[in-house]
């Protein structure tokens, strides 16, 4: 203390001033004390203080330097293995976690690395999984080895003897294995399925190589019939919600199935295709199920289900237009028949069935009658009837279009030989549908009732007593009948030979009018009708009897005229 004391009061003074454990610097008469310790101290800490190179008086740099050197470098090369081996560790498991998809993505970039960095050089290594290039329907078709899969097939046919609808369900993979590169942007079936159905019905077996087409044609056949009701029934159900499920996403709804993206069902529907074409019966007889059951109900369907009738009727006509009949006609008929269900019907017979009359016209009409079924029923006939000649208020786009088909549907209705086995059901099943049509004010409708009416007559005898039993209960009807039979007579006359049983009608009909009139409780509507009705069966009874008049005059002239010729040959002997 006393030396401090002294050495400021002579720096102050302007005096120099020394001690054991600093130095003491002059400047304008101050003295600055500096503390040799406290320089090395700051030396030391300057960046590189430590381990820096230093220079000696002559230029050389200190023996020092080499002992640094070596240090740094081994501490250098311990550093660079530690992070290799921290990076090594670190990619392995991003990969892992990538494959598991077990971890968020935040906690992926809070990932540490065992140095306390962030793992995005990891990030930034992480493997792409490289995507398939999407091809056409066509160039997977044109893959196909018909040879190899020959040897599938029948590989398939040994391995699965006794379980034939495994056999279809591997045939089906073979195709999606083939097809497993096209996408939904390469074969679209909701938009594809929205043309016209003409061109749809080619889709996707158009692509499809001639000789593979044949290879499972033939194996096809092969095949027993208990192989193909459940493939059918999963197949249809597989695409309908392959196609539910793409349309919900498209629209925005939400659906109980997710869509995969990028797969098509091609594979499904081709095999379906040859199905059908191959084996169209089997199609026929899940009718029934698909027409009932609830899974393929529904407007969204119709499109598939209709593929798939046109595939049968490509293979056999005639079960094509025995489907027409029993799943879609229907749909057209009723509160439940939509614009979309009647246009799909209507296309079906226009493109599948009318298409070319030249050549289904002989086969439709060669099997009007199969397995003492009607090809075309009398209610299907009832039905298109009442959708070409509807009443004014319910006419639509579709009534011209069914007015179109109503001439050959009628024709296949009514086809067989005069008085037949075939032909007497169906007058009794359409004459009372047209004693109740003929009491409508529908003028066409009227006359068209009325003209078939006619033909039941002309099939059946047992008609004529049937006719009597509803007279009174359609009179209105009944009455329409006799004027159209009065004023057509002469067609008539040509149709009811023999006359025997229509002259009895009529006196059995006037019988019940008098009977009635009577009894009539006063109802001048009633009464009214029954005397139109019965001054109709007055004129056809006219017309009866001069039709028996000029059958004797002409049968005299007949027997005048052979005797005349045998008394001339006779003198001529």
């Amino acid at each position: 203390m006393e030396m401090d004391s002294n050495a400021v009061l002579e720096a102050s003074n302007g005096g120099p001033s020394s001690s054991a454990n600093g130095s003491i610097s002059s400047g304008h008469g101050w003295q600055k004390v500096t503390n040799p310790k406290k320089l090395r101290r700051q030396e030391k800490a300057k960046p590189g203080g430590g381990n820096a190179l230093s220079i000696d008086e002559k230029g050389n740099p200190n023996g020092d330097w080499k002992v640094f050197q070596s240090l740094e470098k081994e501490a250098e090369d311990r550093r660079a293995r530690r992070d290799a081996r921290a990076a090594s560790i670190l990619n392995s498991e991003a990969h892992t976690s990538i494959t598991a998809n077990d971890g968020s993505d935040t906690e992926r970039e809070n990932h540490v690395h065992p140095n306390g960095v962030h793992n995005e050089d990891a990030k930034k290594t992480k493997p792409v999984k490289l995507k398939k290039p999407k091809i056409s329907v066509a160039e997977a078709a044109a893959a196909i080895d018909a040879s190899h899969l020959t040897h599938f097939l029948l590989e398939i046919a040994e391995l699965y003897r006794s379980l034939p609808d495994v056999q279809l369900m591997r045939c089906t993979d073979y195709f999606g294995r083939a097809f497993s590169s096209v996408g939904t942007a390469q074969f679209a079936w909701n938009k594809i399925n929205k043309g016209p159905l003409s061109r749809v019905v080619e889709e996707p077996l158009c692509h499809l190589p001639e000789a593979v087409v044949k290879t499972v044609s033939e194996w096809l056949a092969e095949r027993p019939a208990e192989a193909f009701p459940n493939f059918i029934t999963w197949a249809l159900t597989d695409v309908m919600e392959d196609g539910e499920s793409h349309q919900g996403s498209q629209k925005g709804v939400k659906s109980l199935t997710s869509p995969s993206p990028g797969k098509t069902k091609v594979a499904v529907l081709l095999v379906l295709a040859l199905v059908f074409r191959k084996r169209p019966e089997t199609l026929l007889q899940q009718a029934a199920k698909i027409r009932s059951t609830s899974e393929f109900q529904g407007q969204e369907k119709l499109a598939t289900l209709v593929w798939a009738y046109s595939q049968a009727a490509q293979g056999d006509l005639v079960i094509g237009m025995c489907l027409w009949v029993q799943n879609l006609l229907p749909l057209a008929v009723g509160k439940l028949s939509t614009p979309v269900s009647r246009d799909f019907t209507l296309q079906f017979v226009e493109s599948i069935i009318l298409g070319n009359m030249k050549k289904t016209r002989p086969i439709l009409f060669n099997a009007v009658s199969r397995k003492g079924e009607r090809l075309v029923p009398p209610l299907a006939l009832e039905s298109v009837m009442r959708l070409a000649f509807p009443i004014e208020s319910a006419k639509t786009k579709a009534t011209e279009r069914f007015l179109a088909i109503y001439p050959i549907v009628k024709e296949l209705a009514l086809a067989g030989s005069h008085r037949s086995k075939s032909t007497k059901p169906v007058a009794q099943q359409l004459l009372p549908f047209c004693l109740l049509a003929a009491s409508e004010d529908v003028l066409n409708l009227r006359l068209e009732v009325c003209n078939i009416f006619r033909w039941c007559l002309s099939q059946n005898p047992d008609c004529y007593k049937q006719w009597e039993k509803l007279h009174l209960e359609n009179l209105k009807g009944s009455t329409h009948v006799l004027e159209y039979l009065c004023l057509d007579w002469k067609e008539s006359h040509a149709q009811l030979v023999p006359l025997n049983d229509i002259k009895r009608t009529m006196s059995a009909l006037r019988a019940k009018h008098r009977s009635s009139l009577e009894h009539a409780k006063r109802d001048p509507e009633f009464e009214a009708l029954l005397h139109r009705a019965d001054n109709s069966c007055k004129a056809l009874e006219k017309k009866l009897a001069r039709v028996v008049i000029y059958v004797k005059a002409i049968a005299m002239i007949f027997c005048t005229l052979a005797i005349a010729y045998g008394c001339y040959l006779f003198i001529q002997i």
